[in-house]
């Protein structure tokens, strides 16, 4: 098969490697349809991930955001055929641990990571493995590009807003920074679960503006230093909670100075080392929640909000063209995901 491949850090190379095969009785092989592209995956061909990881199997093939067509399957199972379309959740999961017996998926202490964990090869190819665990059984007429963005950017933005809800209050103002593949979910599914004032931040000012086109109330552009001015100055003192998206700041500011006393930082996703002055967070009594993925039962939640008009705005590219769409992501060219299709 085709896969987009990483020799080394720092490279991707589009190249011909041998299929997956089968191997366990819960096994399933998928047809790619589309891979969502995600600064995870800049991190993993950069080596930003060896603290969390270790260090890949050389060569490696990323990708996390997967959709397909099942190809083959396991002796034992019974929740897919040949032929049926479905999206991967993210994680493949053990279910006889402690977490995934309690129905959270993301932390199963055996748990595989298609194109993250270094070992298990992931979506930037025309075939993938995972696991029954995985698959989320679509529709015969679903849109399976359209998609693939919810496997792992629609869904953690979904899970870190069910986590945010219960410190909001219902006449609350919530910023997001960054409006880009996670931001354009959670600005949206903010509006949809809460009453709460939206207000959209990003450095560039299409995305910015593209955040109240998906319903924010406000948006603001430029630097950290920046949005930092217009929301104190807008909310006469700061939000009641930030959902940093972008991994936002810099060495003078950081998430927690955008909210006010007893407020909420959400942070989404992993990104660089976040400067906290304890004191300072103590007076205030800021409270930081993490998010890590969504569970199994939360993306099938998701795909249901699909019906309700929630959007994953996606441009796509030829998993040919893998340098190309990386190059896009990192330059910000794209609105929403970055899209491969073998």
């Amino acid at each position: 098969m085709i896969a987009a491949v990483i020799p080394e850090f720092g490279r991707m190379k589009v190249r011909e490697v041998d299929d997956p095969q089968l191997s366990g009785s819960t096994d399933v092989i998928v047809k790619v349809a589309a891979a969502g592209v995600c600064r995870t995956d800049l991190e993993t061909m950069s080596g930003g991930l060896v603290p969390a990881y270790g260090q890949p199997i050389f060569p490696y093939v990323a990708g996390h955001e997967t959709t397909g067509w099942v190809e083959a399957v396991g002796s034992e199972v019974s929740v897919v055929a040949p032929g049926d379309p479905v999206l991967l959740h993210p994680l493949i999961t053990c279910g006889l641990c402690d977490g995934c017996r309690a129905g959270r998926d993301m932390y199963c202490s055996n748990s595989r990571f298609p194109g993250v964990d270094a070992t298990t090869w992931g979506g930037f190819a025309e075939y993938m493995l995972t696991g029954e665990r995985a698959v989320v059984p679509l529709p015969g007429d679903a849109d399976l590009v359209e998609l693939a963005g919810f496997s792992d950017a629609g869904l953690t933005a979904y899970h870190a807003v069910k986590r945010l809800v219960p410190y909001l209050n219902p006449n609350g103002t919530v910023a997001v920074i960054g409006v880009g593949g996670v931001g354009h979910f959670a600005v949206q599914l903010l509006r949809e679960m809460t009453s709460c004032t939206v207000i959209a931040l990003d450095v560039d000012s299409a995305r910015a503006q593209l955040g109240e086109q998906l319903g924010a109330h406000a948006s603001f552009h430029g630097p950290i230093e920046t949005l930092l001015e217009s929301v104190l100055e807008l909310t006469n003192g700061g939000v009641d909670a930030v959902m940093d998206c972008a991994s936002g700041g810099s060495q003078s500011v950081t998430p927690l100075d955008f909210v006010r006393k007893g407020g909420t930082v959400s942070l989404v996703g992993g990104g660089a080392s976040l400067n906290v002055d304890t004191l300072s967070a103590v007076v205030k009594e800021i409270t930081i929640v993490t998010n890590l993925v969504g569970t199994y039962t939360e993306l099938q939640e998701l795909i249901g909000m699909q019906r309700s008009g929630l959007r994953s705005l996606h441009t796509t590219f030829p998993l040919s063209d893998t340098t190309e769409a990386l190059h896009a992501l990192t330059t910000g060219s794209v609105a929403g995901r970055a899209v491969l299709v073998p």
